[in-house]
């Protein structure tokens, strides 16, 4: 689930923000929690490059499975 913006970020409900952005973090990718906006579970990702969108992707599945 995520939250549409018209931005250069999106939002991405996660389950525990802060936690995928510890374990995310650990892996080299850097994204914000949102807990501190009332978001808990969410976490905001910022648009890069095509090599940078696809470590992210590839950081999210291990975290989150």
């Amino acid at each position: 689930e995520y939250i549409p913006a018209v931005a250069n970020f999106i939002l991405l409900k996660t389950g525990n923000g802060v936690e995928v952005f510890k374990k995310l973090q650990e892996k080299g990718v850097i994204v914000r929690p949102m807990a501190g906006y009332k978001l808990p579970d969410y976490i905001r990702i910022t648009v890069g490059e095509e090599d940078q969108n696809r470590k992210f992707i590839n950081a999210l599945q291990e975290v989150l499975s």
